[in-house]
């Protein structure tokens, strides 16, 4: 350092530090040191580096705590905090972007829907939904809001009798226009299929170039014109690939994750054996397989089919797969190695929540955390904090006027 302190180091270099400080909190304390570390970051210069963020997870709704509760799982600490405004866990219904990097809640009042920040208590009105979904509500929609602007709410309510089926609704909200599109289907099991016990875990749906991919059980999915409409005529129905001859299509439990990754649209399928010994010793064996959407287009047909992706073309990549959305993140920006994708599983019937690892090079599961106690619910959502950092000048002129107010009083 040549006796200089460490208050003087260029703006550049500390630019460049921090752009490596992946870690939310750290970035935050980084540029509270002291005022030159502070200043560094200038939201308004183009030279200012763009931070990625690792990913926090955020809990499911309680309907016993109001708190919003995160976890770091790759710092093992876990934050607490209320919102600004109280926030009924009934209705904690998450609207999140593609990318993680902005999560809402969804309330829906008198066919008004309002999403609202539940950091800032900042809320959106959002245009009156159409008469014929009147009580969608009580179906808990939840959705995701996409790079276009495009917001995609569903829902899938399963039927309690013996044809097994389930109604799926659906409502985009295109940019520039002030109605929504409502697409309903009731879908059953796939012709042949036995035993057929729907589990949320395989319910999957996403909006991808104009139409909607959703399947119920995961050997079969549609492809849904996002016109509108209950007529399922114009569907298009895509089945997964052919197994190996020596594998099993039957698990004990599947979960299904569908998200966009550098123009293409992947399926991440967790598949889980749960085996028991002659002792009683039950083991839980995971497995996944990612796959790409493939369209090929002639004038006769469109060929639209589920291919298996090659794992070393995501070697690069991490996977945060989640509800009601999942992600890619280069790796390199985290600065970790790629080709992992992270998931929340609960062990039933104990009850443990925890998070696990993929290695889809090694083709290996890894325990990674379990979640503290609390947390029983693995339908989490990953969620990029932005934190954001005042210039130094705003945070003095805060400090005069709060100094001002109580010399005041």
């Amino acid at each position: 350092m040549d006796g200089r302190r460490w208050s003087d180091l260029p703006a550049d270099v500390l630019r460049e530090i921090s752009s490596h400080v992946c870690a939310a909190v750290d970035f935050v304390y980084f540029h509270a040191v002291c005022k030159p570390w502070r200043s560094s970051r200038d939201p308004l210069s183009k030279r200012t580096i763009t931070t990625q963020f690792l990913p926090w997870l955020l809990a499911a709704a309680d309907k016993e705590s109001t708190n919003l509760r995160f976890r770091c799982i790759f710092s093992e600490s876990s934050y607490h905090g209320k919102p600004p405004m109280p926030l009924a866990a009934a209705a904690r219904n998450w609207v999140s972007n593609a990318d993680g990097t902005e999560v809402r809640y969804l309330t829906v009042e008198d066919l008004c829907p309002t999403l609202h920040d539940p950091f800032t208590g900042e809320f959106s009105r959002l245009p009156d939904f159409p008469e014929d979904v009147r009580g969608w509500e009580e179906e808990n929609p939840r959705g995701v809001i996409y790079s276009d602007r495009t917001i995609f709410l569903y829902s899938i309510r399963y039927h309690n009798d013996d044809d097994h089926r389930a109604r799926f609704r659906a409502a985009l909200l295109r940019p520039g226009s002030d109605k929504w599109t409502v697409i309903e289907r009731t879908l059953q099991a796939p012709s042949g299929t036995k035993n057929f016990i729907p589990r949320y875990g395989e319910f999957c749906t996403a909006y991808h170039s104009g139409k909607i991919m959703l399947t119920v059980k995961a050997t079969l999915w549609h492809m849904i014109r996002s016109e509108g409409g209950h007529e399922a005529g114009g569907d298009l129905l895509v089945k997964m690939p052919p197994l190996p001859r020596w594998t099993s299509e039957y698990y004990s439990r599947k979960y299904s994750y569908v998200l966009e990754s550098r123009g293409e649209l992947l399926w991440a399928s967790v598949k889980i054996d749960i085996c028991s010994d002659w002792h009683g010793v039950v083991t839980h064996e995971l497995s996944m397989t990612v796959y790409v959407l493939q369209v090929e287009a002639s004038a006769q047909e469109m060929k639209t089919r589920w291919v298996e992706k090659d794992v070393r073309s995501v070697a690069d990549r991490l996977l945060f797969l989640g509800t009601p959305c999942s992600f890619a993140v280069d790796a390199s920006r985290l600065g970790r190695h790629g080709g992992c994708a992270y998931f929340v599983y609960c062990r039933k019937p104990c009850d443990k929540v925890g998070v696990f690892s993929y290695n889809l090079l090694s083709d290996k599961a890894t325990f990674f955390e379990r979640l503290p106690q609390g947390w029983n619910d693995e339908r989490c959502t990953w969620h990029v904090l932005q934190p954001t950092v005042s210039p130094i000048q705003t945070v003095l002129a805060d400090l005069e006027a709060v100094w001002s107010s109580t010399l005041s009083c």
